[in-house]
C-alpha cells in the first residue's frame, strides 16, 4: 500500500533542506508532504496548528492512506505536539533526526546571555527559548513507533564549550532520546546537514520499511537519486 510521509524542517530552515529525502521518498514509492511552517513567527503551539492545517489541505494527502512523519530538529518536537493534539487515525511510523525532546544546552546558553540573549529571541522567535534544556513541552505518551537518528559530528566551534558528551554541535546524543521511542541509532553527521547525509537518509527509509533501524548495517548509505541501498 503506498503510504504518505510528512517532512517537517527545523527552526531557521525551509523545505529545500528536506528536498533530498523527499526526492529518496518518492523513488522508495511513498508520497511526500514537504512543508514549509513559518518557524521564526509562532510557538510550538501555534506552529503545531498551522501544521496540521496544512496537512489537512495538502493536495496529497489522503486520510484513508497511512501517515508517517520524518522531521529535524524542531520539527520533531512540532510533530510531537501535533500527534498529542492532533493525532490521526492513519498514523504509522515517525522518524526524527536529532531532535531537541529535552532542549539544547545551546538554547539555554543564548537566552541566559547578557548581550545575546536579545537577537537570539528576535532571530529564533517566539519557539527559540521552548528548545531551553528547561522548557516544559506538552505531555503525550509516546505509544506510537518513533525512530530516532542522533548526529556524532561536530562543525561548531562553540560546542566544546556549551555542550557535554557525544553530540552533533547543537544536540547532545542523549537529549535527542525520550521514553516510548523504538529504536534510536547514533550516525556520524552534524546537526545541520544530517538531512543530506546518504547514511541518514538509508537508515530513515530503513525504520519506515521495517520499523526498526539497520544496526547490523550503520555504513548502510543511499543514493536519493535511485533510493538504492548500497
Amino acid at each position: 500500500m503506498t503510504e504518505i510521509v510528512v517532512l517537517l524542517h527545523g527552526i531557521l530552515r525551509s523545505r529545500t533542506d528536506m528536498l533530498l529525502i523527499e526526492r529518496a521518498l518518492r523513488k522508495a514509492d511513498y508520497i511526500p508532504i514537504n512543508i514549509r511552517y513559518p518557524s521564526r513567527t509562532m510557538p510550538l503551539e501555534e506552529l503545531t496548528d498551522f501544521v496540521a492545517e496544512t496537512i489537512k489541505n495538502h493536495e496529497d494527502y489522503d486520510p484513508d492512506l497511512p501517515i508517517n512523519f520524518v522531521t529535524h530538529s524542531m520539527g520533531g518536537l512540532i510533530t510531537r505536539y501535533y500527534l498529542a493534539t492532533h493525532r490521526p487515525d492513519n498514523l504509522n511510523r515517525v522518524v526524527m533526526l536529532s531532535p531537541p525532546n529535552t532542549g539544547s544546552e545551546f538554547a539555554d546558553f543564548f537566552d541566559d546571555h547578557k548581550m545575546l540573549g536579545e537577537p537570539f529571541r528576535k532571530i529564533f522567535g517566539p519557539a527559540g527559548p521552548q528548545l531551553r534544556t528547561d522548557h516544559e513541552h506538552i505531555t503525550g505518551d509516546i505509544d506510537y513507533p518513533l525512530g530516532i537518528i542522533a548526529g556524532s559530528a561536530s562543525i561548531n566551534p562553540l560546542a566544546p564549550w556549551v555542550l557535554e558528551g557525544e553530540h552533533d554541535g547543537i544536540v547532545p546524543v542523549e537529549r535527542t532520546k525520550i521514553d516510548g521511542m523504538a529504536d534510536h541509532i547514533v550516525i556520524f553527521a552534524t546537526h545541520s546537514f544530517m538531512m543530506f547525509n546518504p547514511k541518514v537518509i538509508a537508515q530513515t527509509i530503513e525504520f519506515l520499511d521495517n520499523g526498526k533501524f539497520n544496526h547490523q548495517k550503520p555504513d548502510l548509505e543511499i543514493d536519493p537519486e535511485t533510493a538504492t541501498p548500497e
